[in-house]
Parts: structure tokens; sequence; C-alpha cells
């Protein structure tokens, strides 16, 4: 009776692994394929993200754990066309040799047409293989 059962649960485990992807392992990300799985979010920068003191340009790095290709496009922007460029581009942070942080992530720089202390820019940025976005502190 006894290895009736075991041999019951052994079918029973077999079949749960087989029946439920997500107790396999994932398969690996590939940042360089452009046809891999994309994630996508809505960042804003605000006055908290300008870089000089002529106030013309913000610029932040999004953390996302991926190199992959990168598309941005703007969602909104305040006052109405202060933006003049766009860029957000696939980096490798290296902040402190000491301590050997290297995040992977956007770089993105906003530049606008005047100085404008209020401005504000709300992004949608997609990443290949991104597995989250955190915006962070660091400053190119």
């Amino acid at each position: 009776m006894r290895r009736w059962w075991r041999a019951a649960a052994a079918c029973g485990a077999g079949l749960l692994v087989l029946l439920c992807p997500a107790a396999l392992p994932a398969a690996p990300r590939d940042e360089q394929d452009p046809a891999g799985p994309p994630r996508s979010a809505q960042i804003t920068l605000g006055s908290g993200d300008f870089v000089d003191e002529r106030q013309d340009e913000m610029r932040s790095f999004i953390a996302t754990g991926s190199a992959g290709n990168v598309a941005v496009s703007i969602v909104s922007a305040t006052p109405r066309d202060i933006v003049r460029s766009v860029s957000a581009v696939p980096a490798v942070s290296r902040v402190s040799a000491n301590y050997g942080e290297q995040l992977k992530g956007i770089a993105v720089a906003v530049s606008l047409r005047n100085r404008a202390p209020p401005a504000t820019v709300v992004l949608h940025l997609r990443q290949v293989c991104a597995a989250y976005f955190r915006n962070t502190f660091l400053y190119y």
C-alpha cells in the first residue's frame, strides 16, 4: 500500500511541475534582443531634477536592471512646448569606485527651451527586459 501512495505522490508532483509554468525557472533575459519582452513606465521630472543654475536641463537615472533598447516619448509638458529635446539611453552607472555600484538602467536628459523653474515633464519609457523602474538620485 505504501509503494502505491509514493508512486501516486511522485506522479502528482510531476504533473504539478508540468502544468504550472510558474514553478519552472524563468528563461534568461536577452537584453540585446530587440524583440525581447519590453516593460514600460511613466516618470515625472520636475524642479528637483535640474542639473545647473540656468535651469534649462533636467537629468535623471532610472534603475531598471536592464541595458536593453529604450524608447521614450513625451506624455505632457508644463508649460506647453517647453521641451527642446529628450534623450533616453541605456546605461550602466559607475558612481563609486570604492563600493562598485553598477546599476543597469536608463540615463534620461531633457533640454528645455528657456529657463523655467516650475517646469514639469512626464515621459513614457519603454525598455527591453526591464525588471523594474526606480527613479534614483544619480545624475550624470
